[in-house]
């Protein structure tokens, strides 16, 4: 497994991400699943980096590991005990306007994800999300007819 930790920064994240990439290469992992990755990375670590610590300062480390068919990555802090698993999935019928504030961004993680997980560890909170490796279709970006 390899780890990487930063500062809990917007700043960080190309490093995070640079750092991810080249581990889901190594694994092989397809451009369909590299952009998933990427989301998701993302989206874990602005979390962390806008609520994890407050005004604080802290850091996130990130992990990369692979098992049979999968790339996973861990994004883990040290900030108070939060499951982001917990939160009640947003109701997408009603209009943006009427939408409670938050719980959009893990909902977003949960569909990109092929696996969620989340624990409390040593006073860490592990966020595991794994992508399956099977897709072997090039990916093509939609294209534009007039």
């Amino acid at each position: 497994m390899k780890r990487l930790r930063l500062p809990a920064q917007l700043a960080s994240l190309d490093r995070f991400r640079s750092f991810v990439d080249q581990a889901a290469r190594a694994a092989d992992a397809g451009p369909e699943v590299l952009l998933k990755i990427e989301l998701v990375l993302e989206e874990l670590l602005v979390n962390h980096v806008s609520h994890a610590y407050g005004a604080g300062q802290g850091d996130s480390e990130v992990a990369c590991f692979c098992r049979p068919g999968f790339f996973c990555l861990e994004v883990v802090d040290e900030a108070a005990p939060f499951d982001p698993l917990q939160q009640a999935t947003p109701d997408l019928t009603l209009a943006p306007g009427d939408r409670p504030i938050g719980g959009l961004g893990i909902h977003m993680v949960r569909s990109l994800a092929d696996e969620i997980y989340y624990r409390r560890e040593a006073g860490r909170n592990v966020m595991t999300a794994c992508f399956a490796l099977t897709s072997t279709a090039p990916f093509q970006p939609a294209s534009r007819t007039a």
